[in-house]
């Protein structure tokens, strides 16, 4: 039994509590894993899953080793990258699931580079901006914008951006201009339900905090969306400044309570729980972390 295997496949069984699904994610059969089980239980003396033919339920002992091995398989997978620095480049298929607009343009603009640099690497982009399960349709690993509901997935920071609370000059001539953030609780807000700040929008100004609910008529997945909506005169939004920037430029949309600041929003890299990062992701990885550096009007 390879330990590391055996502690990943463990894992990951925690997880997603299917034997099946395991041995599927990894590519050995239902069998070996079950082997690899009872192989850890025999060699710490514990029993670690309690299974019966219909469910199965992680004891105190499996709950103690599933902490500590998440935090081994980490160490292990950064050790390796340190290792393999010097080795020959990275090759393999990555699909990556990575937001409609944003993808389009942050990302796309720099895989011909990365592309020349890795002849041998082959790079999938998935447009969605749908949170999609990343072991179950296959991805290696998805970009998001924003800190994202599921707070169980690893995450890389990749950079950050800022965000603007806009809306158009139709909207604002029509319902007015809010003085404070207590203010939009009167106001028509477009909200984002694929980010884990939701309804409750916080600002700063002069070193306080403020938090206010909002609400409206109109939610979406889907950023692009929502600044169509501000720009017809729907309501207010609290966007990414790479998305909003040329709209502010061209007065389609005005800055709603410019004196008060909204968090920056995080770019991140998400990867399954437990799963190895593999040479050739964390490559793509560090390659679009320098590329997402931050420059004069590049994501402000």
């Amino acid at each position: 039994m390879d330990r590391i295997d055996a502690l990943h496949a463990f894992v990951r069984l925690v997880e997603v509590q299917s034997f099946s699904e395991v041995a599927k994610e990894i590519r050995v059969t239902q069998s070996t894993v079950s082997k690899w089980l009872a192989a850890l239980e025999e060699e710490l003396q514990v029993s670690l899953i309690e299974r019966t033919t219909r469910t199965q339920r992680v004891t105190a002992a499996g709950q103690v080793l599933y902490e500590r091995a998440k935090q081994i398989l980490e160490s292990y997978e950064d050790v390796r990258g340190l290792l393999q620095d010097g080795e020959p480049e990275p090759t393999g298929r990555l699909r990556v699931s990575v937001p409609v607009v944003f993808g389009q343009l942050h990302i796309v603009p720099h895989m011909p580079k990365l592309l020349r640099r890795f002849p041998s690497l082959e790079v999938e982009l998935v447009f969605s901006d749908r949170y999609a399960n990343l072991v179950e349709e296959g991805f290696d690993a998805a970009i998001r914008v924003g800190i994202p509901v599921d707070s169980t997935l690893r995450a890389r920071m990749l950079g950050v951006t800022g965000r603007h609370l806009v809306a158009a000059p139709g909207y604002v001539r029509r319902a007015g201009r809010p003085e404070s953030p207590r203010d939009l609780q009167d106001h028509e807000c477009l909200l984002h339900t694929g980010l884990a700040f939701g309804e409750r929008w916080a600002f700063k100004r002069a070193g306080r905090s403020f938090q206010v609910r909002v609400r409206g008529r109109f939610s979406a997945n889907n950023s692009d969306a929502l600044l169509q909506m501000s720009r017809s005169g729907m309501g207010i939004a609290l966007l990414a400044a790479w998305l909003v920037d040329a709209d502010l430029r061209r007065g389609r949309l005005v800055p709603i309570l410019p004196d008060y600041e909204a968090p920056d929003a995080p770019i991140q890299a998400l990867i399954a729980p437990g799963r190895f990062v593999q040479p050739r992701l964390r490559v793509f990885l560090d390659f679009l972390e320098d590329a997402l550096r931050p420059t004069e009007g590049s994501l402000g």
